[in-house]
């Protein structure tokens, strides 16, 4: 797992003034015929046949869905759009299956890369990943009105997560005293914090965004409780591929255009209420972490120290924009 660190060499803030994103390149209009110059090389097979095939799981916004006039759209969507472009490949086409099917695909030669919201894991054999494409945490969801702000405040309460391990394991080592935990399948399961069968919910940021909306009775009180990534999988063996994939990618995560796709598919307004007393301070135009941390700090590193203080407040420094109040540290002397 790639540690939770972002570049404060790069523009963190992008304002309605930025560069607007790059449109994605149309996808192709047949299934390329298989090229097998080269057994074992899915890069070279993929940059020969011109196309990227990506296998995702269908219907899963905001990663990736199709809108009701019938147009792709998604986080990943895109995403893999720009790195099909960066490993000079024109086209991409997308592999549907099941979320736990799309290893298999890679595995078996059906499908280049694999992309659907996958953090990496080492126990799935065959599989190697790229570095991260997206660094997240699980958030806290109450419903309204809610007293519970933290996971110190769970002591003694029931709460509700998906039905996947690495939650239900973050759970157990981080959340102790609790009264019960309850996993969910299925969509629509945060109806079970909606209905108060649960006192609150923990789940990954992306997802949460997107599936809170049916339930205008909920909210999140507070993201990155933990500190995780999503990455590309794809065959075992492929050096050239994955060595491609990490440059791509972090060629990517450096541009404006990435803060677009972020503010895009994955927003969410900073709250603008801090604890009484806090030193604060406000983000002006053309501001970054760095910045700050410089004229304010005295030190370019210490960008760490206030993303530290907000980012239970905002699950990604993206999506600060000018405006935005950041909790600052009381002096020099506390770094």
């Amino acid at each position: 797992m790639r540690k939770f660190i972002w570049p404060c060499g790069v523009a963190l803030f992008c304002f309605a003034t930025s560069a607007a994103a790059v449109p994605p390149p149309p996808p192709p209009t047949s299934n390329a015929p298989a090229v097998n110059a080269e057994p074992g090389n899915v890069l070279k097979a993929a940059q020969q046949a011109g196309v990227l095939r990506v296998a995702t799981e269908p219907d899963f916004p905001p990663l990736y869905w199709v809108d009701e006039a019938g147009k792709e759209r998604g986080f990943e969507y895109e995403l893999a759009q720009r790195i099909a472009k960066a490993l000079g490949i024109p086209n991409v086409e997308l592999v549907e299956d099941d979320y736990d099917k799309l290893p298999t695909l890679a595995k078996e030669g059906k499908a280049d890369i694999f992309m659907a919201g996958y953090v990496p894991d080492d126990s799935i054999e065959g599989i190697s990943w790229s570095n991260s494409y997206l660094d997240f945490g699980l958030c806290l969801i109450v419903p309204k009105g809610s007293p519970v702000k933290t996971i110190k405040q769970l002591k003694g309460k029931n709460i509700g997560a998906y039905d996947d391990p690495a939650v239900t394991r973050w759970i157990d080592e981080n959340i102790a005293n609790r009264k019960a935990v309850k996993t969910y399948l299925g969509p629509g399961w945060l109806f079970h914090v909606d209905n108060r069968e649960v006192d609150a919910a923990i789940y990954d940021y992306p997802l949460a965004l997107e599936e809170i909306k049916a339930f205008k009775r909920l909210q999140i009180v507070s993201f990155n409780l933990n500190e995780s990534n999503y990455a590309v999988g794809f065959k075992s063996g492929n050096p050239e591929l994955q060595q491609a994939l990490n440059s791509a990618i972090e060629s990517i995560e450096a541009s404006d255009d990435y803060v677009g796709l972020i503010k895009r598919y994955l927003p969410f307004k900073i709250s603008q209420e801090v604890p009484e007393g806090s030193d604060t301070y406000t983000i002006q135009r053309g501001d970054t972490l760095g910045k700050v941390a410089t004229e304010k700090l005295g030190t370019t590193a210490s960008w760490k120290t206030i993303w530290e203080l907000n980012k239970y407040r905002i699950p990604n420094p993206n999506l600060l924009e000018a405006g935005d109040i950041l909790i600052m540290p009381k002096s020099k002397e506390t770094l």
